[in-house]
């Protein structure tokens, strides 16, 4: 008999021993898991994404995508897919690796097999540790992209995440991964972006991008100032991060501009990578992006340094400051011609050509250049290297206040006044952001976004607490003109108000009646960073049963001025409206300003006249915020 047939019995009693004990392990691992709870952790449910919800379970996960979960109802049973997990990883069976779970779900895997203290089989995945060695990261950097009003999932700004890689410095960061969230949009309609965007019909995505595409996009398209926040993960925390990633590959969740937006996502990150982190628990309502950063930064142990990276339109604006006048009159000339005259001194031609150059060159990557840029662009270099004077540029210094030092974006008021030949109580309460009397520091100059500022009122004449007014949005964009740029100031708001009208719909200073309100208008703005005067044309439609027919137009011009004094703002501002239901015109002046009491209050001072028709009211208040 042939000596291996004679060893065959030993063999196939081996091969079913071992077959049974791998049978039996997932067994041991599914009791041991229930013994630990591990399906009902919260760490567990974090890597799912599972929060409270109307199920069996009582937990649903926020991701929509079934390629998440191994389990059939594993979106809705945290326990489930905990179990399917096991069974995946132990049960015996080669697979693919886009189908190991391993392979797919790495962050989970090494979770669970160190908590049931069970050695992950051996699983090759070699897309994913080619992902892991192209990414290579050595260090995280929580990025903060300024607030940007011509998009409304951007208006309080923007952040996402940069993976550093180990051999890469300051003067390299461009060549970094960027991890972004952000809303997987289908319409430019901006109505139709912020209502979905509001109400979670967008699906929001994880995607990775070179950093320089980013950069390009928020600095040098959209002028937006860039503030990289290096945080100080172990590289095991890096791996577990990178790991997860690897898991969101694809992966949809709702996305609210409001909550679940690209900050809260990134909070979930950070807690991925370090157990026993609780940002997002600072977020229950609402998550503004720079509330966000300043959670982060306040978690010990967590930040090293910040960096600043100023905008493409800070940059030239910065020139403009250092050079004389003159100087920058030729910069613009020589923008349009390359090749015209200065007649200036070595040194100022060279700045000169040096702002030109910048300027030209933002024009090209705005989109906004003719077909000469190119030849435009190399003709001021070479005209600026003929000059033997060293560079004339100085680059812009960090604001004073980075976005994590600024107030908190939600605010309380109470204030008493007298309108209407009544005094009154009034209570306040905004959820976001900043309008142009809170403490500028952090928050881009001339920009006032307030999103759901309500105001509820008690007065001697109706003793009834009423809705004052309810803002569902307000923007004011108050850009200055200067020698490179002719922005449009504009200002956009609508919600409810109360207006100064009877019963009929006529003017009247003692009485009002609750409108619908849609106001919005634009023009120009000059000065400088202390005080700035501003001219726009105005429109506004109001809505309400109040009114002759029910509604009623009106438009006319508005005229304003900011001064920032020691320790406070002011606000003097005159608007007239022709209003069409009584051809009339009503004017509003007002005069207000803020007084800083420390980081988070302030004593706010408030005097207003309305008038129409030779009828007047006056109106004065007083009153405390608070910024949490």
């Amino acid at each position: 008999m042939p000596p291996f047939v004679s060893r065959l019995p030993v063999l196939a009693g081996g091969l079913l021993l071992t077959t049974l004990a791998h049978a039996a392990a997932p067994d041991a691992l599914h009791a041991r898991a229930d013994a630990l709870a591990l399906g009902d952790t919260p760490y567990w449910r974090l890597l799912l994404r599972y929060g409270q919800a109307d199920t069996e379970s009582g937990w649903r996960s926020e991701a929509r995508s079934a390629h998440f979960f191994l389990a059939a109802d594993g979106r809705d049973n945290p326990r489930g897919e905990l179990h399917a997990l096991i069974d995946a990883l132990y049960l015996p069976g080669p697979l693919p690796e886009k189908e190991a779970a391993a392979c797919r779900f790495p962050a989970r895997a090494q979770w669970l097999a160190t908590r049931l203290g069970a050695t992950l089989p051996a699983t090759p995945c070699p897309a994913l540790a080619e992902w892991k060695t192209a990414i290579n990261p050595a260090q995280a950097t929580l990025v903060f992209a300024s607030d940007y009003l011509n998009n409304p999932s951007l208006m309080f700004g923007h952040t996402f995440l940069r993976l550093d890689a180990p051999d890469q410095t300051e003067d390299t960061r461009l060549l970094a991964y960027a991890v972004n969230y952000a809303a997987n949009a289908n319409t430019s309609n901006p109505f139709a972006f912020a209502w979905k965007g509001l109400t979670g019909g967008y699906p929001g995505v994880f995607s990775l991008m070179p950093y320089y595409d980013k950069v390009k996009e928020y600095s040098d398209l959209e002028n937006r100032d860039l503030w990289e926040y290096q945080l100080a993960f172990t590289p095991a925390e890096l791996q577990t991060l990178l790991d997860h990633l690897w898991e969101l590959r694809g992966v949809e969740f709702p996305y609210f501009f409001l909550t679940r937006n690209c900050s809260f996502q990134l909070l979930s990150l950070f807690e991925v990578a370090r157990p026993g982190l609780a940002l997002r628990d600072a977020f229950p309502v609402q998550a503004i992006p720079s509330d966000t950063v300043r959670r982060v930064l306040a978690e010990p142990g967590l930040f090293r340094k910040v960096v600043y990276r100023a905008a493409a339109e800070r940059r030239l604006l910065q020139d403009a400051r250092d050079n004389a006048p003159g100087v920058n009159r030729a910069a613009r000339r020589l923008a349009d011609d390359p090749a015209a005259p200065t007649a200036l001194p070595p040194a100022d031609e060279a700045a000169a050509l040096e702002a030109a150059y910048d300027y030209r060159y933002y024009q090209f990557v705005a989109g906004d250049q003719d077909a000469d840029a190119r030849s435009d662009l190399r003709q001021l270099l070479v005209r600026r290297a003929a000059l033997d004077v060293p560079a004339q540029r100085t680059p812009p210094a960090p604001p004073a206040v980075d976005p994590a030092g600024g107030h908190p974006t939600a605010r309380i008021a109470l204030a008493a006044g007298n309108a209407r030949d009544a005094a009154y109580l009034a209570l306040r309460l905004r959820p976001a952001y900043h309008d142009l009397l809170d403490p500028p520091g952090g928050y881009r100059p001339g920009a006032h976004i307030d999103f759901l500022d309500t105001e509820l009122r008690v007065d001697d004449a109706r003793q009834t607490l009423r809705l004052e007014r309810l803002a569902v949005v307000d923007i004011d964009s108050l850009a200055n003109w200067d020698v490179f740029f002719r922005p449009w100031s504009w200002f956009f708001g609508f919600g409810y108000r109360q207006a100064a009208v009877d019963g009929a719909g006529r003017f009247a200073t003692d009485t009002s009646h609750g409108v619908a309100f849609l106001d919005g208008g634009a023009g120009a703005s000059a000065g400088s960073a202390r005080a700035s005067c501003y001219a726009l044309l105005a429109a506004a439609i109001e809505a309400g049963p109040a009114l002759d027919d029910g509604w009623r137009a009106g438009a006319g011009p508005r005229l304003g001025c900011l001064v920032n004094v020691a320790h406070g703002r002011l606000r003097l501002q005159a608007d007239s409206r022709h209003f069409d239901d009584t051809g009339r015109l009503e004017t509003r002046g007002l005069l207000e300003g803020q007084l800083d009491l420390g980081a988070r209050d302030g004593l706010r001072l408030q005097f207003g006249i309305l008038g129409a028709g030779g009828q007047r009211q006056g109106q004065v208040e007083a009153g405390w915020v608070r910024y949490f």
